[in-house]
């Protein structure tokens, strides 16, 4: 086993950068709600993605109503 260890990622403030700890609810410096601190990625990849979907299918539901309507 390797004696360096990969440190473990800190959390930080994604407007100002400075560390937070994990159970932190906002930033310290900037009272920045930190919801990416504690670790949920809502605008991740993951969560474009599914809005990204949603208004496709959105756009295609209403295509199908006006298309019906002619």
């Amino acid at each position: 086993m390797s004696a360096s260890a990969e440190p473990l990622s800190v959390p930080r403030c994604t407007v100002c950068g400075v560390e937070v700890g994990s159970d932190t609810k906002r930033c310290p410096n900037c009272n920045l709600a930190l919801p990416a601190a504690r670790g949920s990625q809502v605008l991740g990849r993951t969560g474009l993605w599914v809005l990204g979907g949603v208004l496709l299918a959105v756009y295609a539901v209403v295509l199908l109503i006006v298309a019906a309507a002619r």
